[in-house]
């Protein structure tokens, strides 16, 4: 035991007064090994952040293969979008117990590494199915990396307020996202030029071309999961030195708290849905897309279709600033989706260079993830937070599941024309809802589009 507490007041650096009688004053740690200094926590900040780049670059491996899956796998496009709607499914009860996982099962550190290792195993499936030819494997794998990927992404939140509660958190969740983008965007562009080059070196296309590359992409998901098993090393050791708590995701899921949804939040939920199912299966479509009707290359094709999430890399962050300075969170959602109806439509009806509606697109994508999910914190209690955002979460992965299904059955029997038509319905809906929010909002005192000013002196009036 004196030899343990010998060591804690080394590692503790002579911060302590008891230090102060220990013969031969101990030597204070170096920045990047003290868990209370900003070098360590920028070290521990870059971890978080890589986290959950394999997850991000392999989610959408798909739609940079578009065209090699259906090919390879002789599947039509509906079957190919099952690839998307068998991720979905596990999330839409995941929603309601990642966090419940997280707390009280696994703890903040053993549910990421197990999340991880479910993220790599799945994409290993997955890219088996390739080599073996066997589609349902390939299925099964999206079904496992599913499991894994929106649940890390819970986990990943959880070390950032642990680790960061304060005045640098909104950064810090503005830079783990940047670098989500950043992966699906290098996905994006490297692995059709991955599949080529694998298929000089076998020389030629076909599934086991399509399984290797795939298994090549599975590298990005043990690197993150490398990261996951540092952070949970650096997280046990500063729990020791500054005697910290694990971290905890702060969920709190009551479903009986379902029945006091009020009105202002079902119409939150049909923004979300009916705007998320016409951003990623189109993404999901996106390459083909552009080069049937836009006479794209394969390699200029999955550039712009990536370009949605080049913008919300930098611009998430400056956008989560503009509506923190300004509030009116309802104004900013209307132009949000109005601009992604307007890009919608010049993608169905003009030949228009499609960069121009495709950066619209980015713009607005950006702008509504930081204007319409704080929302729900004005509208519900805190204590139904955790239920809330749950069952956001839980409909937009059905939303997207049912949706990637319908998508792929009504380009196969219809074409895109009439799939961009779906999709202008889709947000044409969600239009609807926020205007109607803003209706129902303004009856009920306006407080969702509340300046900064005002929401600062509610504070003030109200401080409990």
């Amino acid at each position: 035991m004196e030899d343990e507490d010998g060591e804690d007041r080394a590692l503790l650096g002579g911060r302590r007064e008891a230090d102060s009688a220990v013969q031969g004053a101990p030597r204070a740690l170096p920045a990047l090994c003290d868990p209370s200094r900003l070098a360590h926590r920028l070290v521990v900040l870059s971890l978080m952040c890589f986290l959950g780049f394999g997850s991000y670059f392999c989610y959408d491996n798909p739609a940079a293969l578009q065209t090699q899956v259906k090919r390879d796998m002789q599947v039509n496009t509906t079957k190919f979008m099952l690839l998307y709607a068998w991720y979905s499914w596990p999330n839409v009860v995941l929603c309601f117990l990642g966090g419940f996982l997280i707390d009280r099962i696994f703890g903040i550190r053993w549910g990421t590494v197990i999340f991880s290792c479910f993220v790599c195993i799945g994409q290993v499936i997955f890219a088996l199915g390739g080599i073996f030819n066997a589609f349902w494997l390939m299925e099964l794998g999206r079904f496992v990396f599913g499991i894994g990927g929106e649940s890390l992404a819970v986990a990943q939140n959880t070390y950032a307020v642990s680790w960061f509660k304060g005045k640098e958190l909104n950064l810090v969740f503005g830079l783990q996202l940047s670098m989500a983008r950043i992966g699906s965007t290098v996905n994006m562009n490297l692995m059709g030029w991955l599949y080529g080059k694998i298929e000089a070196s076998l020389g030629s296309a076909g599934h086991m071309t399509l399984g290797v590359t795939l298994m090549i992409g599975c590298i990005t998901c043990i690197f993150s999961l490398i990261c996951a098993l540092a952070l949970a090393y650096l997280d046990r050791r500063a729990e020791k030195i500054l005697h910290k708590e694990q971290g905890k995701t702060g969920e709190v899921i009551k479903l009986r708290d379902i029945k006091d949804f009020s009105l202002s939040l079902i119409l939150v939920f049909i923004i979300c849905v009916c705007y998320y199912v016409v951003v990623f299966p189109f993404i999901g479509l996106g390459k083909v897309f552009f080069m049937e009707k836009f006479k794209f290359s394969s390699q200029s094709a999955s550039a712009i279709n990536s370009i949605v999430y080049i913008i919300s890399a930098p611009m998430s962050p400056v956008f989560g600033l503009l509506v923190d300075k300004t509030g009116k969170n309802i104004i900013w959602v209307l132009f949000a989706v109005a601009a992604t109806l307007v890009s919608h439509m010049m993608l169905a009806f003009t030949f228009w260079n499609p960069w121009i509606a495709m950066c619209l697109l980015g713009f607005s994508y950006s702008l509504l993830a930081c204007a319409l999910w704080p929302m729900v914190a004005f509208i519900v209690p805190e204590h139904q937070l955790g239920t809330a955002y749950g069952f956001m979460q839980s409909i937009q992965n059905l939303g997207l599941a049912v949706i990637a299904i319908l998508a792929g059955m009504i380009l196969d029997s219809q074409g895109y024309l009439l799939l961009e038509v779906f999709f202008i319905a889709c947000v044409s809906l969600s239009l609807l809802a926020v205007v109607c929010l803003y209706l129902v909002n303004r009856a009920q005192g306006g407080n969702l589009n509340y300046s900064a000013k005002q929401r600062e002196r509610m504070k003030l009036s109200h401080p409990e």
